[in-house]
């Protein structure tokens, strides 16, 4: 992996770094989340409202992030994205966890998305033919580094033992703090990379309807986005509440939390180095089905578990199943989509990513609330939908070519590709 950063553009190397310190923020803020609600005694369906807030602004701004993207460039957004994201941490560190506090911070972290579409356009546009190496190589920076900032869930219980007057909640804060301080540091790596000049960037920035349609008009694009739809609703029932499920039924805190966090991050990013490799040898889709089969048995052992090392190993097993095949799956719409629809593509992609789990994990705090186990039975009986419908609708006919493969075809030609089914997958 070492040499194939190394081959990479300075750029995009600059770009692929500053995953790190936004994996260290992740670990560390979700570390000690949902324990933080649990040591102040508020609700978990606070939890729920306060992810379904977060969630449903986020999907309230992918779809102008993304024509912003792609009428007016990546750098700007990214930028932007990242302040809102610092300025909602501190607000639930240095003000504390008050109705206020959780709902402006809410806020300010679903605009913070404006961030993401930019990202991933901005990747995509420096990666060029190697985007499935360039976002297999990202995963792996942002987990191995989010996987570190869950392990320093350790850092609040060492705080708490070392101190008399300090209570878990501080400590709680403590941590977000350095979350936040973590965020910081990845935007200078954004100021050095020059703003992918693009053709399309130079014209009218006037927004049409046709511009938020266009990408859909791609059959495989639909497909894809509706998948990700039902897999998000089922992954939001459970995912946003682990640390608080883990903590609520195991009586654990921080550090045997942000230890599995760390766990499940870490395995994971080595799963996404080598999902490339299993796509090649099985086939797109034949390796998601077995992937994503293999997490949903693994859920559907959790609630038998009464020992937490046990039902850790699961969980881990679990998440590792569930998304190495994402870094594929990204770059698969990516390989659909022209160069000046990415931004907008990329919105499609977060939309259903978030706005489906916003939804689900305010129905699973509720559901959390009448029993632990509720939200998982709702993650199996939709995912197993899911994984069903993937094998069904995501083909890969040998008369469809890619959309670089045509643009390669059809140099000098003018016509476009509007309207056409811009796919290609691996053998399935």
């Amino acid at each position: 992996m070492i040499n194939g950063i190394r081959e990479l553009e300075r750029d995009l190397k600059l770009l692929l770094i500053a995953s790190i310190p936004t994996g260290l923020s992740g670990g560390m803020f979700y570390a000690v989340w949902g324990l933080y609600f649990e040591t102040e005694g508020i609700n978990v369906s606070l939890l729920g409202l306060y992810s379904f807030l977060e969630g449903l602004l986020m999907a309230a701004v992918f779809i102008p992030a993304g024509l912003i993207t792609d009428k007016m460039g990546r750098k700007k957004p990214v930028l932007i994205g990242y302040m809102f994201s610092a300025v909602s941490l501190a607000i639930v560190s240095l003000w504390g966890l008050n109705l206020p506090a959780i709902i402006l911070s809410g806020i300010l972290g679903g605009c913070s998305s404006l961030a993401l579409p930019a990202f991933q356009a901005w990747l995509a546009d420096l990666a060029g033919s190697r985007m499935e190496e360039a976002s297999s190589i990202q995963m792996f920076l942002y987990n191995v580094s989010f996987s570190a900032g869950s392990l320093m869930g350790w850092v609040p219980e060492l705080m708490v033992l070392s101190s008399q007057d300090m209570s878990y909640s501080q400590a709680y804060r403590m941590m977000i703090l350095l979350s936040t301080l973590a965020t910081l540091i990845a935007i200078p790596f954004f100021l050095t990379i020059k703003d992918k000049e693009m053709a399309h960037l130079t014209g009218p920035h006037s927004i049409a309807f046709k511009d938020i349609m266009r990408p859909l008009n791609a059959s495989m694009i639909r497909r894809l986005t509706f998948l990700l739809v039902l897999s998000s609703l089922a992954t939001g029932f459970f995912y946003p509440l682990t640390s608080y499920y883990l903590g609520e039924k195991y009586g654990v805190e921080s550090g045997p939390v942000g230890t599995v966090l760390s766990l499940i991050y870490l395995i994971s990013s080595f799963s996404y180095l080598i999902a490339p490799v299993f796509s090649k040898l099985l086939g797109l889709v034949k390796f998601v089905v077995l992937s994503q089969g293999f997490a949903i048995l693994m859920m559907a052992l959790i609630p038998f578990t009464h020992d937490f090392l046990l039902a850790s190993t699961l969980l881990i097993l679990q998440v590792m199943g569930t998304y190495a095949p994402f870094p594929l799956i990204w770059a698969l719409f990516m390989e659909y989509s022209p160069p000046d629809e990415r931004g907008m593509v990329n919105s499609l992609y977060n939309l259903s990513v978030v706005g489906p789990r916003a939804i689900s994990s305010l129905a699973g705090g509720n559901l959390m609330s009448m029993s632990l186990e509720y939200p998982i039975f709702a993650f199996i009986l939709l995912y197993s939908l899911y994984n069903f419908l993937f094998a069904v609708l995501v083909r890969s006919p040998h008369s469809r070519k890619s959309y670089l493969a045509r643009v390669a075809e059809n140099a000098g030609n003018d016509d476009g590709f509007e309207g056409q089914d811009r796919c290609n997958t691996s053998e399935a």
